[in-house]
């Protein structure tokens, strides 16, 4: 029986998953099996799994009946002691498997483990960020707050466990059951918030993984990924024994995801719906000032929102620009030359890395 069991989900990405199923046999660690799952895909995608030779793969295909659902089978295919999942658009790092590993070997009051990942662009290849440090993904988010209070932050900040990150107990999803198959996003959300409920996480603050953002990704799809929000978090608000104060965070998080999508709506003169969710979420939060604010400008248009944010992002742009040049003209001289940022080269991108965190 294999260590750890790599379950990879994929719909018409055989453009993308070579270079995935490359990621995970390129790995340091090597007791592994993997289960690529083809949710009906109509491109490539068989002929680029059978092009690797290796006896630790297997491929099982099946209608198309979301993502979920293909996770969700490659679970219950698979044997392994440990559970691993690679987004079949995303990558590994070599030692991904190895360093979490040995997370759950030595720990046994742990129950899973999860990294931070790179942002990368897929037209250039190039680094854009990391999922938990300046990033728009999870706003100010503090992966040692994380370590302490994992469920705390998945309920106020949304899932901040990528699923291409994270390593399990297969102990743990019998306990906590698979995947909820009637949604089509927020599905690893929904996973989370049971499984954090009475499981301990370790996180690791490194990037593990590189996270490619394209113009097929699932969260491009706005409207389904606001209407999927709101399931998972009235679905826990009425399912999870969650502690009081917890409660009332996800309460507030329930409200901010009915502003954000209201806000949206508006800005883009979709506005009678936005004014509806605005409405919806000043009724489960009255003490939030913001869905005040755009309710009372919608009534005027877009317009003037627009333009007040055109101002700021010019003003943003304007500062940014003297505080480089500042930086510029006090740059320390050494050996003959300015000392440049730091610079650190990562899979052919570049990012840069401020002295404290180089």
């Amino acid at each position: 029986m294999p260590k750890v069991s790599v379950v990879i989900p994929t719909y018409n990405f055989g453009h993308f998953l070579g270079e995935a199923l490359q990621s995970v046999l390129d790995q340091t660690f090597a007791d592994f099996e993997i289960i690529v799952v083809d949710d009906g895909s109509t491109d490539n995608t068989r002929d680029v799994v059978a092009s690797f030779k290796d006896d630790r793969i297997r491929y099982i295909y099946q209608e198309n009946r979301g993502v979920a659902a293909a996770t969700n089978v490659g679970i219950l295919a698979s044997n392994g002691e440990y559970l691993a999942q690679v987004d079949a658009d995303d990558v590994w790092l070599p030692q991904k498997l190895e360093l979490q590993v040995k997370v759950l070997d030595s720990r046994a009051d742990v129950s899973a483990v999860c990294s931070d990942i790179y942002v990368f662009d897929d037209q250039t290849g190039a680094i854009t960020g990391r999922f938990w440090h300046n990033s728009p993904y999870l706003g100010s988010f503090d992966p040692q707050v994380a370590a302490r209070e994992p469920l705390r932050c998945l309920l106020s900040q949304g899932c901040f466990v990528h699923s291409s990150t994270a390593l399990v107990r297969r102990i743990v999803l019998n306990e906590v059951g698979l995947y909820d198959e009637s949604l089509k996003t927020h599905e690893i959300w929904d996973m989370w918030a049971r499984i954090l409920l009475h499981h301990a996480l370790e996180v690791i603050d490194i990037p593990l993984a590189k996270y490619r953002r394209h113009t097929g990704n699932l969260t491009v799809y706005w409207d389904q990924m606001y209407e999927d929000g709101v399931t998972v978090l009235e679905k826990a608000m009425r399912t999870l024994p969650l502690a009081p104060d917890d409660r009332r965070v996800l309460k507030k998080r329930l409200s901010r995801h009915h502003f954000s999508y209201g806000r949206g709506l508006v800005l883009n003169d979709r506005i009678p719906l936005g004014r509806k969710k605005l409405l919806v979420s000043i009724k489960t939060n009255p003490w939030r000032i913001r869905p005040y604010i755009y309710l009372a400008v919608s009534l005027i248009g877009s317009r003037p929102i627009l333009t007040v944010k055109s101002w700021k992002k010019w003003l943003k742009c304007r500062l940014s620009r003297s505080s480089q040049a500042r930086d510029a003209a006090t740059a320390i001289r050494v050996d003959g030359e300015f000392k440049a940022p730091n610079v650190h080269k990562i899979n052919g991108g570049l990012e840069e890395r401020s002295p404290d965190n180089a």
